[in-house]
C-alpha cells in the first residue's frame, strides 16, 4: 500500500512551470512538504535538544543530523506573549485606509509587481478608473507555499487598500487536466475552501473581496470561453506553447492536456473583464501568452498584470535534492519545530546577498509583514539591533557585520510570529477544521506516503 501511495504522490502537483524570471540566479519552485495539518499534534520543542551553536555556526544547511531549535534559545528571542495581531492589525490598517490620492495608489499598485508593471498602462488606468476590477488567480492546494498565503494576503490588501474592487478566482475547473485528485472537482473545490480559510486566518480583507469560481464562470459563459480557448490555440505554435513550460523533467510526461493548458489559462485571463490581474511569476508566461495573443488579434484592452513574488527554494543546489525534500521550503501549516529544522538547513552563505533566500524571505515576508526585523544577539557579537529596512540589513550583513547565524535564529523568530495566528485559527475555528477534515478525506493515500516519508527524513541530511 505505501508503494501505491508512493506513486500516486510522487507526481507533481501543480501543471503550471516553474519559472526563473526573478533576479536570483536560483531556481524556484512549489514542491508538496509533508502536510503535518492533516494528520499530527503540535509538535514539543522541549523534547529537543540542540545549543544555539547550531543555527549561528551553520551558514549553508548541511548538518549531521535533523534538529531543532531548542525552548532555551527561544526564549532569548523577543516575548511573542505581548506581541500585537498581525493578522488583525493588517486588516484594521485597511478598514481605516481611505483611497489616497493618485501619486499613493499608483506606488502602491506598482510596488506588488516592482519594475515588472507597465507604468504607462498602470497610469492610463487608474486615471480612467477609480475603482478598477482585479482578478486574482488561486490554483488550489493542499499544501500552500508561505509566499501564496503571506505575499498573497500582503498584495491583496494592497490593492483593497487602493480602491480596486478584487476578485479572486479558484482556478478549479483545471482539476480536470490534474493527475493527482483524478480530474474530480469536487475535490479541488474541498482544497479551495481550505486555502480561503488559510487566507482568513493569515488576515487577508476577505469582507471586501469577491469569491469566484472558474467551474461556475465558464459554465455561465461558455459561448465566449470556449470559441475564445480554441482561438488561441489556433495561433499559438505547439514550440510558444513548450516555452510556458520553462525547464521541464525530460523523464516526465508531456500529454496533450499539457499542450492545451496553456491556451485554457490564456483564455480564463481575457474572457473576464478585468482590469488587473493579480498572478504569481508562475503564471507569467500564461500572461505574456494572452498579451501576445492581443497583439495578434489587435485588441486594445489588453489587462494589466500584476505579477507578485515567489520565495527561492531554501537549499543552495534544490535541483540535485530529492524533489519530495521537506526542507526545500516553509508552508502555511509549519510548526515552530518545522520552521527551525528548516532554517538551520537554508542555505545562506556569509557576505553573500544575491541569491540568499534567507535575505528574500526577510525582504518578501518578515518586513512588509512586521515592519521590522529583530536581531538577538550576545553584547560580545555587537549586541541585539533591530532593523527597518533592507538596505540596512544588507550592508551589515555584506560587510560581516551581521552574521549568518544570528539572521538564521532571529528569521526563524519571526516567522514563527507571523504564523502563529494561523495555527490557532486551525485549532478554534470550526470552519477551519471542517475544511481540514474536508481535504483529508481526499488524501488518506498521501498521509500514507508523508508518514512513511517522515520516518524516512533522516535519509536527507
Amino acid at each position: 500500500m505505501l508503494a501505491r501511495a508512493f506513486a500516486l504522490v510522487g507526481k507533481v502537483w501543480k501543471r503550471t512551470p516553474n519559472m526563473s524570471a526573478s533576479t536570483s540566479p536560483r531556481r524556484r519552485s512549489h514542491l508538496p512538504p509533508q502536510p503535518r495539518h492533516l494528520y499530527h499534534t503540535p509538535a514539543q520543542r522541549d523534547i529537543f535538544s540542540v545549543e544555539q551553536q547550531l543555527l549561528q555556526s551553520n551558514s549553508g544547511g548541511a548538518l549531521p543530523r535533523l534538529d531543532c531549535i531548542s525552548k532555551q534559545n527561544w526564549s532569548k528571542q523577543p516575548n511573542t506573549g505581548n506581541m500585537e495581531n498581525s493578522a488583525h492589525a493588517a486588516l484594521d490598517s485597511i478598514r481605516d485606509t481611505v483611497e489616497g490620492s493618485f501619486d499613493q495608489r499608483f506606488a502602491t499598485l506598482k510596488s506588488i509587481g516592482e519594475d515588472r508593471v507597465n507604468d504607462d498602462e498602470l497610469e492610463l488606468l487608474l486615471k480612467k478608473k477609480s475603482a478598477p476590477i482585479c482578478y486574482v488567480w488561486c490554483d488550489p492546494s493542499p499544501w500552500m507555499h508561505i509566499s501564496e498565503g503571506i505575499i498573497k494576503t500582503l498584495c491583496v490588501n494592497k490593492m483593497v487598500r487602493s480602491g480596486c474592487k478584487v476578485k479572486i478566482i479558484m482556478t478549479d475547473w483545471f482539476a480536470r487536466i490534474n493527475h493527482n485528485i483524478g480530474g474530480n472537482l469536487n475535490k479541488m473545490q474541498t482544497i479551495g475552501l481550505y486555502n480561503i480559510e488559510m487566507w482568513k486566518a493569515a488576515g487577508m480583507a476577505l469582507d471586501r473581496v469577491e469569491l469566484v469560481w472558474l467551474s461556475d464562470e465558464i459554465n455561465r459563459h461558455a459561448d465566449e470561453y470556449w470559441p475564445l480557448a480554441m482561438d488561441i490555440s489556433r495561433k499559438t505554435t505547439v514550440h510558444r506553447i513548450k516555452r510556458c513550460y520553462g525547464r521541464r523533467d525530460p523523464f516526465e510526461e508531456f500529454t496533450a492536456a499539457d499542450i492545451f493548458y496553456p491556451s485554457l489559462q490564456c483564455a480564463t485571463i481575457l474572457f473576464q473583464k478585468v482590469d488587473i490581474w493579480l498572478l504569481g511569476m508562475d503564471q507569467h508566461e500564461a500572461n505574456l501568452l494572452a498579451r501576445e495573443y492581443c497583439k495578434h488579434i489587435k485588441r486594445r484592452n489588453k489587462p494589466i498584470a500584476l505579477s507578485h513574488n515567489i520565495l527561492p527554494n531554501l537549499l543552495q543546489y534544490p535541483e540535485e535534492e530529492h524533489r519530495r525534500n521537506p526542507l526545500l521550503a516553509i508552508y502555511m501549516e509549519d510548526n515552530e519545530v518545522d520552521i527551525s529544522r528548516k532554517i538551520i538547513h537554508a542555505f545562506c552563505p556569509p557576505k553573500l546577498v544575491e541569491g540568499n533566500p534567507c535575505l528574500e524571505y526577510i525582504k518578501y515576508i518578515i518586513l512588509p509583514w512586521l515592519g521590522k526585523f529583530e536581531v538577538v544577539r550576545k553584547k560580545e557579537d555587537g549586541g541585539d539591533k533591530m532593523f527597518l529596512s533592507m538596505e540596512e540589513l544588507t550592508t551589515d550583513y555584506a560587510s560581516g557585520a551581521l552574521q549568518p547565524g544570528d539572521v538564521k535564529l532571529a528569521l526563524a523568530n519571526s516567522l514563527s510570529k507571523i504564523l502563529q495566528p494561523v495555527h490557532g485559527h486551525f485549532k478554534s475555528n470550526s470552519e477551519a477544521k471542517n475544511a481540514v477534515e474536508g481535504v483529508k478525506v481526499y488524501f488518506l493515500s498521501a498521509l500514507l506516503f508523508f508518514t512513511f516519508r517522515t520516518e524516512m527524513e533522516h535519509c536527507f541530511v
